[in-house]
């Protein structure tokens, strides 16, 4: 993964895999395993930690970015077949031709559909309240130190979509303190503030 992370070459097919992994399956595994204990409370709350990279703005294939964004029909199922067609055409090269984002690909296809698994599973209980987060360029590991933020500001973000008033937004993307509309949150972008 660190190979993807900064360079903008394309990385092998292990690294692809392990980046699908860790930034998709593996927060999807635990919030399933999790799930029975956030149902039995009163206040069951839900943040992925995404980025703006997952936004759907980064495909360049406009029936994948509509089925991305279609929530109303977009299952867990397809979307494990997505990212199962994502890694055949990164082994075969075709990322670029299938318009699949050109940099950085397995980390914004995680995130995308981290995104799409989050509005897919507010729809599926509404009781919880399941939010994307975005902590924006924080100065990290992960960024090798380059991020403009400190870990402090990137997590403010995080913490105040956690703390959201009962029946506030859920299925929804949050950005610098901001929530993107529930119906094109991972389309467009375009925001409202909630601080």
């Amino acid at each position: 993964m660190a190979v993807e992370k900064l360079s903008r070459d394309i990385p092998s097919h292990k690294p692809t895999k392990q980046c699908l992994q860790t930034n998709y399956y593996g927060t999807k595994e635990v919030t399933e395993a999790l799930l029975p204990l956030l149902q039995s409370s009163t206040d069951g709350r839900i943040v992925n930690v995404s980025s703006s990279v997952g936004l759907l703005r980064q495909f360049r294939n406009k029936e994948l970015t509509q089925e991305l964004n279609d929530i109303d029909h977009l299952s867990e199922k397809r979307l494990d077949e997505l990212l199962d067609m994502f890694l055949k055409d990164f082994e075969a090269g075709r990322v670029q031709v299938r318009g699949w984002p050109a940099e950085f690909p397995a980390y914004k296809v995680a995130k995308a559909a981290m995104n799409a698994y989050s509005r897919i599973l507010a729809r599926r209980h509404p009781a919880l309240c399941v939010n994307c987060a975005d902590p924006g360029f924080t100065n990290t590991d992960m960024t090798l130190n380059t991020g403009l933020l400190t870990p402090e500001e990137g997590a403010r973000n995080i913490v105040r979509v956690a703390l959201l008033p009962d029946g506030e937004l859920t299925g929804a993307y949050f950005q610098e303190c901001q929530a993107a509309s529930r119906h094109r949150s991972y389309d467009t972008g375009r925001a409202f503030s909630i601080c």
